[in-house]
């Protein structure tokens, strides 16, 4: 907040008028005193209570001396303002009242003054030093004398301090106003307005200077306000103002990523209501201070959109500033949704080379083998099955349970040979929606047991690929929503197939479920080859290999494949395949 030497310069004449010189003053600063005199200079607010900080200092921390040096600036060559609306003759209450509502404000706008009338000849003054501009007790004591002397420049006996309580940040005072009704006071009076009607000019002037000065000042702070709010607003960043975590202002790159047309909604919300809870604890104790260690210069956090859409963001730590002309915290964040999903693929795409270079090894190393097993056992079937005995029949009964378990086998290396990319297929134009409807055919009766099933179909452009391989990635996911929802009552489930056009022009396929939605850990790892959530070495068919044999796929192709939770149950596999 930069203020006018002005002031300073009026403080100095008010100081040296009981005998402290300006160098006393300015004895523990880094400048001079006569930058500080000189009216066309500015100074910090902080320099300003500094100067206040060395008159307390100068009187040896007595209320009463500084208050001496407040009644002195009313006489000061440099205070103008004060006897100019003197020669108006203005009643003293107005005089206070002018003071209140067109003085302070101007010279003082971070400052919060409240003046009141308990009665005829009794005024109330409050006023505060918001947090973060510098405190100064002595600074309401200098003012405590000014509030006293003012009666002085009408001509009447000195105000009466009958109540101060004044710590560092406010201060709380009444004033006694002296009586003004005696024969003597009215003739006074009347000589004034007498003296007030002939010089009505100058002091017509004098209003309207005063008043064109205070109104550029205000209207220089609301440009500058609206200035620095427009400024924010348009920032491609996320922009937050609280106070004690209730939302005050949020610019448009926020609510919109939120959800919302107009930052309206969120005013006077909690913060907490659009952070995940996930995200809850580490952000309740940055908002009440409660956090055992200093914010990190970086803070990753999950916020929660209108529509249930999580997405992660990388917040700075909270400024103090002042809306309002109250204290708030700012706090600016940038959404990393996209890079942590970017830094996620990197990952898997790592983990996938390594294991697909060691599936297609051991796909090779087994499936001979396994031909000789799978031959094997048919033999001996066929031939258990020309006897008839009672041996026989147990025989073929345990041939049968070795040939499932064999059959399981060639499933497991037939997904690790989708994994491996050893078998390349041909790209061509596929007509997605109608591979979906064949899928969907194909897997009702496993789907129907489970759930309820919604189909909502737009049309799409056809895709690159191949049938087989589109096929195959729409079936690994379905069954993966459906073991999904397998401890959740039939009634209560539900599983939407939705296919539209991407903006870009691809098409989208999103499966949903309202299953269990997944822990931060499950969901980071969803797509690892053997992964299967809840901490299950395998999934309740195959080896946990069909969600990553659909990522495989879909890469493949050139596309995209996503997880995201929807609060507060379900989870949604999103899947982009480049129109052919």
């Amino acid at each position: 907040m930069r203020i006018s030497c002005k002031l300073s310069r009026e403080l100095f004449d008010s100081a040296e008028a009981v005998g402290i010189s300006r160098l006393t003053l300015t004895r523990g600063s880094h400048t001079n005193a006569e930058r500080w005199g000189n009216p066309r200079n500015d100074l910090d607010w902080s320099e300003l209570a500094d100067i206040f900080n060395e008159l307390e200092r100068a009187c040896e921390h007595d209320p009463e001396r500084v208050r001496a040096v407040g009644r002195a600036l009313i006489t000061a060559p440099s205070w103008t303002f004060l006897p100019r609306l003197a020669r108006g003759a203005v009643p003293l209450r107005r005089l206070y009242q002018a003071g209140a509502e067109w003085a302070a404000p101007a010279m003082f706008p971070h400052l919060r003054l409240e003046m009141s009338y308990p009665g005829d000849t009794v005024v109330r003054v409050r006023t505060a030093i918001p947090a973060p501009y510098a405190p100064s007790k002595a600074m309401f004591h200098h003012f405590e004398g000014i509030l006293e002397e003012l009666p002085r420049s009408l001509g009447l006996p000195r105000a009466r301090l009958v109540e101060s309580r004044v710590t560092d940040r406010d201060m709380d005072s009444l004033i006694e106003l002296p009586a003004s009704s005696t024969a003597l006071a009215r003739v006074k009076g009347l000589a004034r307005r007498a003296r007030g009607f002939i010089l009505r000019g100058d002091v017509v002037d004098a209003y309207e200077a005063q008043r064109r000065e205070l109104t550029a000042g205000l209207d220089a702070m609301r440009a500058e306000s609206l200035e620095i709010k427009r400024i924010f607003a348009d920032l491609p960043d996320l922009v937050l103002v609280h106070r004690d975590g209730s939302i005050l202002w949020t610019n448009a790159a926020l609510f919109e990523a939120l959800g919302y047309s107009d930052g309206a909604a969120l005013v006077g919300r909690p913060v907490l209501e659009i952070v995940a809870p996930v995200s809850h604890a580490s952000v309740a104790a940055r908002i009440d201070g409660s956090a055992d260690t200093p914010a990190p210069r970086l803070t990753e956090i999950r916020l929660i959109a209108r529509d249930g859409r999580a997405f992660d963001v990388e917040v700075s730590p909270a400024r103090d500033v002042v809306f309002g002309g109250e204290p708030a915290r700012l706090v600016v964040g940038r959404d990393v949704t996209e890079r942590a999903r970017l830094r996620e693929r990197l990952a898997i795409s790592d983990r996938m080379a390594s294991i697909g270079v060691l599936a297609a090894g051991v796909a090779h190393e087994v499936n001979n083998p396994l031909g000789y097993v799978l031959n094997n056992i048919e033999l001996a079937d066929r031939e258990l099955a020309t006897l008839d005995s009672e041996s026989a029949r147990a025989g073929r009964e345990a041939l049968a349970v070795a040939l499932e378990g064999v059959d399981r086998i060639r499933t497991i290396v037939r997904e690790l040979v989708a994994l491996s990319r050893v078998d390349e297929a041909i790209s061509t134009p596929v007509d997605l929606r109608e591979v979906v409807e064949s899928t969907l055919a194909l897997a009702g009766p496993e789907l129907h047991a489970r759930a309820s099933v919604a189909r909502r179909f737009e049309p799409v452009p056809a895709v690159r690929g191949s049938r087989a391989r589109v096929g195959q990635l729409v079936l690994n996911l379905l069954l993966h929503a459906s073991e999904a929802m397998a401890d959740t009552p039939r009634a209560e489930c539900e599983l939407v197939v939705e296919l539209r056009a991407s903006p870009e022009g691809d098409a989208l396929v999103e499966i949903s479920h309202n299953g269990p939605s997944l822990s931060a850990e499950d969901a980071r790892r969803i797509f690892e080859p053997f992964f299967a959530p809840g901490g299950d070495a395998t999934s309740r068919r195959g080896a946990g290999l069909g969600l990553a044999v659909a990522w495989r796929l879909v890469h493949d192709v050139g596309g995209d494949l996503t997880h995201t939770d929807r609060a507060p149950r379900g989870s949604t596999y999103g899947v982009r395949l480049p129109r052919a």
